[in-house]
């Protein structure tokens, strides 16, 4: 049971982070208010899709490790990671967490076996959790929380993020709100939606099945984004979509065909 200094500290980390401002690093203000006010050290943030499709985790933020542990799990071991299997991603949908012991105990596929073995065990890392920020958008937040050496997490883990969740969850939908965006007024309303999928890293397969259309379909829509914007690939559109640079001719989408 959490005590009155717990939730004296976990407000702390929610005025934090809600004094962020436009134009600041959100997620970079939100791993230090934690460290700050709740002790744990090392720490990511990560944005993503939906857990009931696939994780897709991107652009990470972390704090208290090592760069070149970083850039090896987005490189190499993402993809391998149990916490995108099946029963990692139930775990995300029915708790809003995972934790590793809760993610392990089910089939591992050897994929998963060498996760284990090549990237957690030589990193030292004894335990993880992972917390789904659900923006009902199409891009998620993905709060990770890693013990190295002898330390796991326990019951007052559990509870002091699932107080913190539904604040960050809030504050972190409010953010990409406020983020710009291009000027889309040659696309038409269904290109717009793919572009912002594109944008947000989801696969075709995903926003076939999102807006329940053809893998087929998805592809020519995208093939006429990048025509009409300029761009030569899916990473110069999100870079693009991002920016909030007006590249398109002003005309009204409305009455454009899907």
């Amino acid at each position: 049971m959490l005590s009155a200094g717990d939730y004296r500290r976990v407000l702390d980390v929610v005025r934090s982070c809600a004094e962020v401002e436009e134009g600041e690093d959100f997620r970079g203000v939100v791993l230090q208010s934690i460290r700050d006010h709740l002790g744990y050290e090392r720490l990511t943030f990560y944005l993503g899709m939906h857990p009931a499709e696939e994780l897709a985790l991107r652009d990470p933020v972390s704090l208290g490790l090592p760069q070149d542990v970083v850039d090896s799990y987005v490189n190499d071991y993402a993809a391998r990671d149990p916490y995108g299997a099946e029963h990692g991603r139930r775990l995300f949908c029915v708790d809003g967490m995972a934790f590793l012991p809760d993610v392990l105990n089910s089939r591992l596929s050897a994929l998963h076996e060498d996760y284990i073995a090549e990237f957690l065990d030589p990193c030292g890392i004894t335990d993880k959790v992972m917390v789904w920020l659900d923006t009902g958008l199409p891009v998620h937040g993905y709060l990770g929380v890693l013990a190295c050496g002898d330390r796991e997490f326990d019951k007052h883990s559990r509870e002091l993020f699932e107080v913190l969740r539904p604040h960050l969850t809030y504050l972190l939908r409010a953010h990409l709100r406020r983020s710009p965006q291009p000027d889309t007024g040659t696309l038409t309303l269904r290109e717009q939606q793919v572009a912002r999928l594109v944008a947000d890293g989801w696969s075709n397969r995903a926003i076939a099945r999102h807006l329940d259309i053809g893998e087929a379909t998805v592809k020519k829509h995208i093939t006429r984004v990048l025509i009409k914007s300029d761009v030569r690939s899916r990473t110069e559109l999100a870079v693009l979509w991002r920016s909030g640079e007006s590249v398109f001719d002003v005309r009204s989408a409305a009455g454009g065909r899907f």
